[in-house]
């Protein structure tokens, strides 16, 4: 295979809720309203699709900034800013949901949670996920990942960094309002402790990867009861649950 040795887009973004700016970072252009949706859910803006009234994406003018706005209830606007300050003041960061607020992530439900899929189908949603990749065959540049309810892939993202792809992912599934307890996540990137937070808050019912998880990301996921498939495009798979 002949890749080109072209650059992989980035641009930097900056996120409007209400009209108020609350981020500012780079990513890949392609599903930036979705990127949106999904990085509320994460900051704890939203609980779901029944939060997002609306979003809008604006090209970058002279400033060279993509804007992405969503509109919320104004409620959840200050529900949002308080886990913001309490991050701060508190010191939890990532461990926010450990050592701080484990009472906010959702409850899981065994009926309707998609269950784990058995190890050997995960070959073949890695390989439908490199075919939906076209920077494989040309950059190789880019990070994938997409939902899946075990037999089909949606909402598939190509992106430069790892975090955004879940955001998306979860975005996307936000604005199209799928039920996100009967959907896993699939990404051809190492779990972080991160990502294992947003899968986390967002309820999914597990996540599989190439790579392995981190050791915050399976602690996490342990308090979430999320399992996590490592390694899970070849004969290799391991689950931490």
């Amino acid at each position: 295979m002949t890749r080109q040795t072209t650059p992989v887009p980035e641009d930097p973004v900056r996120l409007f809720v209400n009209d108020v700016a609350v981020g500012t970072w780079t990513a890949s252009p392609r599903g930036l309203d979705a990127l949106g949706a999904g990085r509320l859910l994460s900051l704890g803006y939203v609980r779901g699709a029944g939060d997002i009234l609306d979003t809008r994406v604006t090209e970058p003018g002279e400033t060279g900034v993509w804007r992405i706005d969503v509109t919320i209830p104004k409620d959840r606007v200050a529900v949002g800013v308080e886990e913001r300050d309490h991050r701060r003041w508190h010191g939890c960061g990532l461990r926010y949901l450990l050592d701080c607020r484990s009472d906010l992530l959702p409850e899981r439900d065994d009926e309707a949670v998609l269950p784990v899929p058995e190890l050997d189908t995960f070959p073949a949603l890695f390989r439908e996920l490199f075919d939906r990749s076209p920077s494989r065959r040309t950059t190789g540049g880019h990070h994938t990942t997409a939902l899946t309810d075990g037999a089909r892939l949606v909402h598939v993202y190509e992106v430069v960094g790892r975090h955004n792809g879940v955001d998306k992912a979860i975005g996307g599934a936000l604005l199209s309002a799928d039920d996100l307890r009967g959907l896993g996540l699939v990404t051809t990137a190492r779990i972080s402790g991160e990502m294992a937070e947003k899968a986390a808050r967002a309820g999914l019912a597990w996540v599989a990867s190439r790579s392995v998880p981190t050791t915050l990301a399976v602690e996490i996921a342990k308090t979430a009861g999320l399992p996590l498939i490592a390694r899970a495009a070849g004969k290799e798979a391991r689950v931490f649950e």
